[in-house]
């Protein structure tokens, strides 16, 4: 069970929730989408059509992005470079990205340096500090 120490999105109003099985998508009344993705996982082009399919069946517009990354799951290469052009990701106003082992940090710096995202895009190890810096951005 989720408590408000494991999860500080429970501190605002989920709107929509989607468990497609491999990924859970959320949105959050301020804006947040939050996208788990479950451990063992890899995120797809087809998973990212189902995200904004969601998206689009709950209010449109841009969103806070937060990433949370379990175990041994991952990301496509070209979901790696849709994500980080301009023109082809306009639901984002910014990413936050939680991994939790080195080997997703590596896939992560090598995002950040490589992709160069358009968008501010900021790597997290803690879901606590991904939503604290999100909501610092919203003022």
């Amino acid at each position: 069970m989720q408590t408000e120490k494991t999860y500080p999105l429970l501190k605002f109003n989920l709107l929509a929730e989607r468990d497609i099985g491999s990924i859970i998508y959320r949105i959050y009344e301020n804006k947040i989408f939050h996208v788990i993705i479950k451990e063992g996982e890899k995120v797809t082009m087809e998973m990212v059509k189902d995200g904004y399919a969601f998206l689009d069946l709950n209010g449109k517009g841009r969103f806070y992005n937060i990433y949370e990354f379990k175990s041994f799951s991952d990301i496509e290469p070209e979901v790696r470079n849709w994500s980080a052009s301009n023109e082809d990701n306009g639901y984002t106003f910014l990413d936050a990205i939680v991994i939790n082992n080195f080997a997703q940090k590596i896939i992560a710096d090598f995002y950040l340096k490589v992709n160069k995202p358009k968008q501010t895009t900021k790597i997290f190890n803690s879901i606590d500090k991904a939503v604290d810096w999100v909501v610092s951005q919203m003022k």
